[in-house]
């Protein structure tokens, strides 16, 4: 099998765990406040368009709304908050070799990060993160649908070496409003981790979501829930 699309997933989530709570460069300074959102925001590709708190992608045909009170950022955040000593990229763990630390950021290139979107600032206490995401899936015939590529995902786990605390679950499916979804749980010390995945135009759409407290995994799948999934593509 080849293994390019599920390793990058399955890194995705990996190195996802340790940014549920972004920890500072040495001397912090105090995080800027929140960026406002663009009432519209024109993007390039397919990496949809945000209007207030609504994220709209017609490429691979659906349409979520975020609550209030989650902060969807604009383009240019990141390096915003790396002005203010947080760095907010997505990254291989500190805590692996160097050579694996290549592999890893190696991989992650491949992955292409549709949104992000935090419930509080960044650098809040046991704060939740959102990344949706999209991997092409032309080099991975094998994979037909949602439940496909999270087997290949336990299968990728199966074969690596993780560290001791990293648990994951079997694959499971679940149908959120009219969509039905695969996904997968996994957690470690920093942290607990719901990956759901779609497969749109021979594209897995994976809606990541980072946390520590049960109530946002309930409005995580809440806005699965509400979300629209029968979009009409362009």
């Amino acid at each position: 099998m080849k293994r390019s699309i599920v390793l990058s997933l399955l890194l995705l989530t990996f190195v996802i765990a340790g940014s549920a709570q972004v920890k500072p460069r040495p001397t912090p300074r105090k995080p800027a406040p929140a960026v406002p959102v663009a009432e519209a925001k024109s993007t390039v590709d397919d990496k949809g368009v945000v209007v207030g708190r609504t994220y709209t992608n017609t490429t691979y045909r659906f349409e979520i709304e975020f609550p209030m009170s989650w902060l969807i950022p604009d383009d240019d955040f990141e390096d915003v908050m790396r002005s203010k000593g947080f760095d907010l990229s997505l990254k291989a763990p500190t805590n692996l070799s160097p050579i694996s630390q290549a592999k890893i950021n190696k991989a992650l290139r491949s992955v292409k990060i549709l949104l992000t979107a935090y419930r509080s600032m960044p650098g809040t206490a046991d704060n939740a993160i959102v990344r949706i995401s999209a991997e092409d899936l032309a080099s991975n015939p094998q994979i037909k649908d949602a439940v496909d590529y999270i087997d290949a995902v336990r299968t990728t786990y199966r074969s690596m070496k993780l560290p001791s605390d990293f648990q994951y679950s079997e694959t499971d499916a679940e149908k959120l409003g009219a969509e039905q979804f695969a996904f997968i749980d996994t957690s470690s010390a920093e942290g607990k981790k719901r990956l759901y995945a779609i497969v749109r135009n021979r594209h897995a759409i994976c809606f990541v979501l980072t946390y520590k407290s049960d109530e946002d995994l309930f409005a995580f799948r809440r806005i699965l829930e509400e979300g629209n999934f029968d979009l009409t593509s362009k």
